[in-house]
């Protein structure tokens, strides 16, 4: 997420009581990475048949195999079965050929903002795009392993966008149990590690979140627990304290009705965690680590 620079509001974070809860709903978040690490896997064979050029400005359609190929209902049993998940990526590959719709305003929540972002990118011209569609279509394809049904809030075939508030729109509409919008910062070359983004209390006539500020931060910590576990990625260096970052300006947060967050998975202007963000196996740890954390959240409740 470009300009995520750590100045946003409310960089303390206020423990919340009965964390426990996702530290003993490690079975629950295993089994997911159970039911779906076959299908990973293979799609990690794909990737290494067929690798995708460091640079690239657009991203093709998903290969045979990939998780944006594999459609159907989720199985029926499972244990997520019954439950929806709504993956945001981050941006959008046509982004950058569109400026001029990115850039018109909408409410985000009381104020006005511009619709979307072209996003981050390495210092090679790898783009955030790329890798945020990346991570989510694999999560996805764990998650509907597990039962779930998941929905993504763009798939990289859309002209662009959508604007921040349609992204909080999809989940709305679909009553998920969970939502996370994927990110790759664009921070300081010396700033490394994830933070997840929390929902700051906005009650408006645009927008009232109060009702998600406490599930939003439990989802939060099993990030904190979960993420770092599969990616071995520490927390950030400059964003929020303690991996987390309470944010007031982020239309997809301001305008939820269900409980989401936003993950900034790494700093892709940083040479170690760029490294990382190239990295189809550390993508597919990033991937994993999600599902975990939505599992444990979902399964805690």
């Amino acid at each position: 997420m470009s300009g995520t620079d750590g100045t946003g509001p409310g960089a303390a974070h206020a423990r919340l009581p009965s964390r426990r809860r996702f530290l003993l709903s490690a079975a629950g978040s295993a089994a997911v990475i159970a039911a779906g690490g076959e299908v990973v896997a293979r799609l990690t064979r794909d990737a290494a048949a067929a690798p995708a050029a460091v640079g690239t400005r657009a991203l093709a359609a998903p290969p045979a195999g990939s998780p944006a190929a594999i459609a159907g209902t989720p199985p029926a049993g499972g244990p997520l079965a019954g439950k929806v998940i709504v993956i945001d990526p981050g941006h959008n590959p046509h982004n950058p050929e569109h400026v001029a719709e990115m850039d018109v305003l909408v409410n985000a929540g009381g104020f006005l903002k511009a619709c979307d972002t072209v996003g981050a990118e390495t210092d090679a011209g790898y783009p955030e795009f790329d890798f945020t569609l990346d991570v989510a279509r694999q999560a996805r394809v764990i998650l509907r392993a597990a039962g779930a049904k998941v929905i993504l809030t763009q798939n990289g075939h859309t002209a662009y966008g959508p604007c921040v508030t349609q992204r909080a729109a999809v989940g709305n509409r679909a009553r998920a149990d969970a939502a996370i919008s994927i990110h790759a910062d664009g921070g300081p070359p010396d700033g490394y590690g994830f933070a997840v983004l929390v929902p700051v209390l906005v009650q408006n006539p645009s927008a009232d979140n109060s009702m998600i500020i406490g599930p939003s931060r439990y989802l939060a910590d099993a990030l904190l627990k979960h993420f770092a576990a599969a990616t071995g990625q520490p927390l950030s260096t400059y964003l929020g304290s303690g991996g987390i970052q309470p944010r007031s300006d982020l239309g997809g947060l301001n305008c939820s009705t269900v409980p989401k967050v936003f993950i900034e998975c790494a700093n892709m202007r940083n040479a170690a965690d760029a490294a990382k963000v190239t990295n189809e196996h550390w993508r597919q740890a990033a991937a994993q680590g999600i599902a975990q954390s939505i599992a444990a959240f979902i399964t805690a409740r």
